[in-house]
């Protein structure tokens, strides 16, 4: 098997030996309790991905004061070091490294969570503040250096092996930095020497009171998305400035809060190709010579491997493909790599705790319900029969068959997959390609028995005898009723994206509906070298506006390098050979010329099954999920079979 000798090659961050370069990255799950202590569900996420093998995990935003804290966790109070030391105690078990990341939200604090103004250097209006807020004084700056200090001291006593200093994001360490946010003219302003002034005061205390050989971190942002802010050139100097007061690494970071995030994304969705944030960190890692931490959106072991060969970075983060697989080291380490269940890089952990939610993932179920949520074995082994193999009827098979249930899977078409297969055709999703031949080789290997080609009916069900029936016969797309929606040259995008032959659609094409499956349908044929025009009822603000503001930002983007128009609030009158006509807001009409028209304007439940059981004999449990249950999305789907399965 192929051998990553770089990834897990020791390395040493002051002196401290990490057994491996893979750090788990800082990322929030929402596990937190109100009082900013650790709860239990967030001890047990971290020890899988400790169990996993991570070299290094560093926590979670953890706040240094109380009065500004949002929902994170806090160590700015004594008696939270209990919490804090379990965790420690807890993830060290495994040979894992642990660092506190210490932070203060600053500006981004709100009123509406703190109940008090925000403080930040400088009180200006921003597009990354959602409250103005005021502008600290120097002694409130002189005490807050004192609260990261004392931070630190508890993280120490609590047994964390050292600190990671958060000045990226725009948080607050990250506005004192930022000539955006920073317009001080005293002594923690006015020019670079002035701005650097906070964090490396910071710094500076901690060593002086928790020592030399205690480790700390910086995270800092090299590319922010605001006007007048940190760009690489001036990365390249708040990195040797924080070198200079005996930082023992340096995590590379990009800042992206809106649309204008279409480069350097600090969360790049499954459209991203390059790994951006890692051409910062190589420009960075030529100035220092502390190591460097970087990642952005790495979820294959191979590119990691690569990255690490080719001295861009020191060592690698993983983020969101450690809440996909928790064993995503160990199995990269044992070069069982198939066995890695594939980041698929949605963003919907993300997206969600961006809503105020915890984090879930599309893939992994089990995240923070990591004790609640082991597959444990029936009392009873059941006749489970599952109809539909798309991703929730797949879930629930392999779950089912795994507690030990006999399954049968039954699939009207040739393949595994349902509308996985259709998402995975577009060149930028690859991603969901990789998830899709993980799902069929599990099903392949698993103790299932697949029947496909096959159409269940009830008929199938009588013949079965199941003691357990789980529909999941997906969605059909919504077909517009109107003039000439019938005829040859009109199709629906899931049949197109079946078929992938698009040889006999001509050159010109319009797509009806600018949703998820319009937008990225659009984006494929253009790429075929069509001419594309997108067409929606609803105006640009509400495209997409329910995806990932990331998502958005980069399909929106692409939309537009392709020169893809996007015609808003028009709806569909009638449909002719070779025209088309919509009715425009103003209720003028117009007509467009075009070889095909491309229908994606949603989907609504198959539900022809399900109706069909109601009036039926058959006695058993039925359980209806997926999109047959109400179309969404892979997440959805997902955890509905996942949950259903264990169930049963």
């Amino acid at each position: 098997f192929m051998e990553f000798k770089n990834l897990f090659f020791p390395v040493s961050v002051g002196n401290l030996k990490l057994k491996n370069r893979v750090v788990m990255a800082p990322m929030d799950p929402g596990f937190t309790d109100a009082d900013g202590s650790i709860s239990e569900r967030l001890i047990d996420y971290y020890e899988e991905r400790a169990k996993g093998g991570v070299g290094m995990i560093i926590t979670q935003f953890t706040a240094v004061v109380n009065d500004q804290r949002m929902d994170s966790p806090g160590v700015y109070s004594d008696r939270l070091t209990f919490g804090l030391n379990y965790l420690a105690e807890t993830v060290k078990l495994y040979g894992t490294r642990i660092f506190l990341q210490i932070a203060h939200h600053g500006g981004r604090a709100t009123r509406r969570v703190t109940g008090k103004q925000p403080v930040a250097p400088s009180s200006i209006s921003s597009k990354i503040y959602k409250d103005i807020p005021r502008e600290l004084t120097k002694n409130e700056i002189e005490g807050l250096i004192e609260k990261f200090v004392q931070s630190s001291q508890r993280a120490k006593m609590a047994g964390f092996d050292g600190v990671e200093v958060h000045g990226a994001h725009t948080y607050l360490i990250g506005q004192f930095i930022s000539p955006h946010t920073n317009r001080r003219k005293d002594e923690y302003g006015g020019d670079f020497q002035g701005r650097m002034k906070f964090p490396r005061e910071i710094v500076k205390g901690i060593k002086r009171v928790c020592g030399d050989s205690f480790p700390v971190g910086f995270k800092f942002s090299a590319y922010e998305h605001l006007e007048n802010g940190v760009k690489i050139d001036l990365a390249k100097e708040i990195a040797k400035s924080m070198e200079e007061v005996g930082v023992d690494y340096l995590h590379v970071a990009s800042t992206t809060y809106d649309l204008d995030g279409y480069r350097y994304p600090d969360v790049p969705p499954v459209y991203a190709q390059k790994k951006e944030v890692i051409e910062l960190a190589k420009q960075i890692k030529a100035k220092v010579a502390v190591p460097i931490i970087a990642g952005g959106g790495i979820n294959d072991p191979v590119d990691a491997e690569k990255i690490l060969r080719e001295k861009k970075v020191d060592i690698i983060a993983i983020g969101r493909a450690l809440i996909a697989d928790p064993e995503w080291t160990i199995k990269a380490k044992k070069g069982k790599l198939e066995k890695i269940v594939p980041c698929i890089r949605c963003n919907m952990c993300h997206k969600r705790l961006f809503a105020g939610k915890e984090v879930r993932c599309t893939v992994n179920s089990a995240v923070g319900r990591e004790r609640k949520y082991q597959i444990k074995e029936s009392d009873v082994s059941k006749k489970v029969v599952v109809i539909g193999a798309g991703p929730a009827g797949m879930e629930t098979a392999l779950v089912a068959a795994k507690r030990g249930h006999r399954v049968v899977l039954y699939e009207k078409e040739n393949q595994l997959g349902g509308n996985m297969i259709l998402s995975s055709v577009p060149h930028f999703k690859k991603d969901v390609a990789k998830l899709l031949e993980y799902y069929q080789k599990k099903i392949k290997k698993g103790n299932i028995q697949v029947k496909l080609g096959k159409e269940a009916t009830l008929d199938t069900l009588v013949n079965e005898n199941p003691d357990v029936v789980v529909l999941a016969t997906g969605a059909k797309q919504i077909i517009p009723e109107v003039d000439g929606i019938k005829a040859d040259n009109v199709i629906v995008a899931s049949e197109l994206l079946k078929d992938k032959d698009i040889t006999n659609i001509g050159d010109e094409i319009i797509v009806l509906g600018a949703g998820l499956v319009g937008c990225e349908t659009a984006w494929y044929l253009s790429s075929r070298e069509k001419s594309v025009k997108l067409v929606d009822i609803v105006g640009l603000d509400d495209i997409l506006s329910d995806e990932h503001p990331t998502n958005r930002s980069f399909l929106l983007h692409s939309l537009k390098e392709q020169d893809i128009p996007i015609l808003e609030y028009r709806k569909l009158k009638s449909v002719e050979k070779k025209k088309v006509t919509f009715e425009r807001k103003d209720n003028l009409e117009e007509t467009y010329p075009m070889d095909n028209l491309i229908i994606a304007i949603g989907f609504q439940a198959n539900t022809s099954l399900k109706e069909a059981l109601k009036d039926s004999k058959i006695e058993c449990e039925i359980y209806t999920i997926g999109d047959c249950k109400q179309p969404r999305d892979f997440y959805n789907a997902i955890q509905e079979g996942s949950f259903i399965a264990r169930q049963v």
